[in-house]
């Protein structure tokens, strides 16, 4: 009786959460953003293609931003997509970054990262 107990506690508590079926790791998550593909097409684009993978994008482009990347400053153009675990109380938050260079609008370096507790 206890040991049907505990399993149908832990049942609960996983299907509530759903932390132990829709966490990526880094890794994964890392392999998901190279299979975007986006260096060289436009933001557009790159918004395209990222929310056939499930992201949803912000509505406007960070224009002209100061990024330093590889010793190197320079301006970008940013677009970030996320998407986040099916879990009720504090989802993952998994991003994808677009930065682009401002006079062609081409995405020249696609990034990735994971907030592992959106809510805090």
């Amino acid at each position: 009786m206890n040991r049907i107990s505990v399993l149908l506690i832990t049942g609960l508590s996983l299907t509530l959460t759903s932390c132990g079926f829709t966490r990526a790791s880094e890794r994964g998550h890392a392999r998901e953003v190279s299979k975007i593909n986006a260096v060289g097409v436009s933001l557009e684009t790159a918004r395209e293609m990222a929310v056939k993978k499930g992201f949803l994008c912000d509505q406007s482009v960070d224009r002209g931003r100061t990024v330093v990347s590889d010793g190197v400053t320079r301006k970008t153009d940013i677009l970030s997509c996320h998407k986040k675990s099916l879990e009720l109380i504090c989802p993952q938050r998994r991003y994808v970054i677009f930065n682009a260079y401002p006079a062609t609008g081409k995405v020249y370096r696609v990034g990735n990262r994971i907030t592992e507790h959106s809510c805090f």
